[in-house]
C-alpha cells in the first residue's frame, strides 16, 4: 500500500497533465501567440512538477515520523544521524545564547531531546527538524535523506541496472535544475510536452519505488508493522 504522501503526489500529477492541455480558444494552432502559450504552459508545468516532487519528500518524512512516534520507538533505536539532526537546532540556538539566558533553552532541550540520548526512553520526534537542511530535492539531497534512515544509496536500492540508475539520477537532477532556472528568470529555460512527460516519468518512478523501499526498510529495521 502506498503512503498517503505518494497518493497525494500521484493525484497532483493530474494537475500538471490538465495544465498541458490548456489552450486559448481564439488561437489557431499556427498562430504566433500559440507558441508563446505553449512555452508558458511548459514552464509552468515544470515548476509545478518540481514543487509536487519536493512536497512528496517533506510529506513522506512527516508521515514516517508520525508513525514512529505512534509506535513509541525509543531514542536509542533511532539512527544516530537522525538524533543528531533533531538535536542540532536547539543546540545551535544554545550556542548563540549567553549563559545567563540559557536556563529556559536547556529545560526545553531536556524536555524535547533528552530521550533521544537515553536508552529505553521514547519521546516525540519533530519532523520539521529533520529536513531543515534541504533546499531542493536534488539527487544528492535525496541520497542524504534516505541515508539518514539507513538506506545507503536510494538510487541503487530502486534500480537494478547502472544505466537505469544513471538515467534516473540525471532525470531528477534535470527536473530540479530546470525548475530553478525558470524560477530565477531564465527565459531560455523551457520544456516541450515531451520533456514534461519525461520528467513526470522520472519523478513518478523515483517516488513510487522509494516509497516501497522506505516502508520495507523501516519495518525490517525497527521490527514494526509497515508504516504504510
Amino acid at each position: 500500500m502506498p503512503s498517503a504522501a505518494l497518493q497525494a503526489f500521484l493525484a497532483a500529477l493530474d494537475e500538471i497533465t490538465h495544465l498541458g492541455k490548456a489552450s486559448h480558444p481564439t488561437l489557431g494552432p499556427h498562430a504566433p501567440e500559440s507558441l508563446d502559450l505553449a512555452r508558458a504552459v511548459g514552464r509552468g508545468q515544470i515548476v509545478l512538477l518540481s514543487s509536487h516532487f519536493e512536497r512528496y519528500i517533506y510529506a513522506v518524512n512527516e508521515e514516517l515520523v508520525t508513525f514512529l512516534n505512534a509506535e513509541r520507538v525509543s531514542g536509542d533505536r533511532l539512527p544516530e544521524i537522525v538524533r543528531l539532526q533533531h538535536s542540532m537546532t536547539p543546540i545551535d540556538e544554545l550556542s548563540k545564547t549567553g549563559w545567563e539566558r540559557r536556563a529556559d533553552k536547556l529545560l526545553s532541550f531536556v524536555a524535547e531531546d533528552a530521550w533521544l540520548w537515553s536508552p529505553g526512553i521514547s519521546g516525540s520526534l519533530s519532523h520539521e527538524r529533520l529536513l531543515t537542511w534541504m533546499r531542493a530535492p536534488r539527487p544528492e539531497s535525496l541520497l542524504r535523506y534516505f541515508r539518514c534512515w539507513g538506506v545507503q544509496d536510494i538510487f541503487a536500492a530502486v534500480t537494478r541496472r547502472s544505466n537505469t540508475r544513471a538515467e534516473l539520477w540525471l532525470g531528477v537532477r534535470g527536473l530540479v535544475e530546470l525548475r530553478n532556472n525558470i524560477a530565477h528568470g531564465d527565459y531560455s529555460a523551457q520544456a516541450t510536452q515531451a520533456d514534461v512527460k519525461r520528467y513526470i516519468n522520472y519523478a513518478r518512478t523515483f517516488c513510487e519505488r522509494a516509497d516501497r523501499r522506505l516502508a520495507a526498510h523501516i519495518s525490517r529495521s525497527f521490527q514494526v508493522r509497515s508504516p504504510w
